[in-house]
């Protein structure tokens, strides 16, 4: 189950789908160097993103589309 605490390159590894969430809310981790060490938490707060958002739609899959332009 994902979590607070897991890493983004875990989740990554685990559940390559989850990298379209991550885009959705402009979040760069994706190819980050540092997505090995840091946690969903973490990245939250640099991107300022809600926590339980971002969990819940990794959760259960995202249907919302991006955002304007990258």
């Amino acid at each position: 189950m994902i979590n607070a605490h897991e890493t983004v390159s875990a989740l990554l590894a685990r559940d390559p789908q989850a990298a379209r969430v991550l885009l959705n809310h402009r979040m760069h981790c994706v190819g980050c160097a540092i997505a090995p060490f840091e946690t969903l938490a973490e990245v939250c707060l640099v991107y300022g993103v809600p926590l339980e958002q971002l969990l819940e739609e990794l959760r259960h899959g995202s249907s919302i589309e991006p955002s304007g332009e990258l």
